[in-house]
């Protein structure tokens, strides 16, 4: 159960990505933010790569590989772009429940391209968890979303890019399976970063965000740095467990939007962000249905 384990560093390497963001991103153009915090991950992924020597694979990468991760680093910038655009209009509490929901199309997705390891064969049993599991987190979904609290939020564009993100975020998980055949899962992430990075600068230089870059507080400069390692570290641990060829893709994505308990927890507990009973019977339901489907799969 190697990627099981993986899978879990994952998921909390993912909630500490999401908080160690919105502290760092509070005075810094989110385009900038997105490509700096790339260029982080980066690094990560080449000491890592160098590590285990499988930098010396790239050669090997055949077409498949290089398309598909390409896609899967692209749909990650967008993803990214959007997702912390929301960071900045909006809260926490509110934006983490919409992205998590893209665990709905990505099963989805995966029932289509990877329908044999991920419903076990075909089990009816393991099909009908998978659609109780996506019921209860879209039940779970719409409870912890409140639009009439304000929370100081004076509009409700992040919404859109919070439902965006989430939709770009569902295919990265499926075109990261389909590229990762035949190659490890530490240069797989090396080069789909590389995508996103590039994409990310493009967008700052293309808009200029880069200008105001020397006002950027040093507070702010490290808290995105943590950021860029903690994604560098669930990427390299949910992408090994994906090239794993025995994990269920499903149970792996799943059991990293478990991040979403401590993404809640530290944004309560660092971030003095309240919830109300709807939204922590809401989150219930989340958590149910991630539990479930991790459950059968196994």
């Amino acid at each position: 159960m190697t990627w099981l384990i993986l899978a879990l560093v994952a998921a909390v390497a993912t909630s500490l990505t999401t908080i160690f963001a919105k502290i760092g991103i509070k005075d810094v153009n989110s385009n900038l933010a997105t490509a700096y915090r790339t260029g982080v991950v980066i690094v990560c992924a080449v000491i890592m790569c160098l590590i285990t020597g499988s930098i010396h694979t790239v050669p090997s990468f055949n077409v498949r590989n290089w398309v598909f991760l390409g896609l899967s680093g692209l749909m990650t910038g967008l993803s990214w772009l959007c997702y912390y655009r929301a960071l900045k209009l909006g809260t926490v509490n509110k934006i983490a429940p919409i992205d998590k929901s893209s665990f709905i199309l990505t099963s989805i997705l995966f029932m289509i391209f990877f329908f044999g390891p991920t419903t076990n064969n075909g089990d009816p049993l393991t099909i009908s968890m998978v659609v109780l599991s996506m019921a209860l987190m879209l039940v779970g979904t719409i409870l912890m979303l409140d639009f009439h609290r304000k929370d100081g939020i004076k509009s409700k564009t992040w919404v859109v890019y919070a439902i965006l993100s989430a939709v770009f975020a569902s295919l990265v998980a499926l075109f990261v399976k389909m590229g990762l055949s035949g190659i490890s899962g530490d240069v797989g992430t090396l080069f789909r970063t590389i995508v996103v990075f590039i994409f990310a600068v493009t967008i700052v230089l293309f808009r200029k965000d880069y200008q105001g870059i020397s006002k950027i507080s040093p507070k702010s400069w490290i808290f995105l740095t943590l950021s860029g390692i903690a994604t560098g570290v669930a990427w390299i641990a949910e992408y090994t467990a994906l090239a794993i060829e025995d994990a269920n893709p499903v149970a792996v994505n799943s059991i990293g939007k478990l991040s979403i308990l401590l993404t809640m927890l530290f944004s309560a507990v660092i971030l003095k962000e309240k919830f109300t009973w709807k939204t922590l019977l809401g989150l219930g339901f989340l958590t149910a249905g991630i539990v479930v489907i991790i459950v059968f799969s196994l």
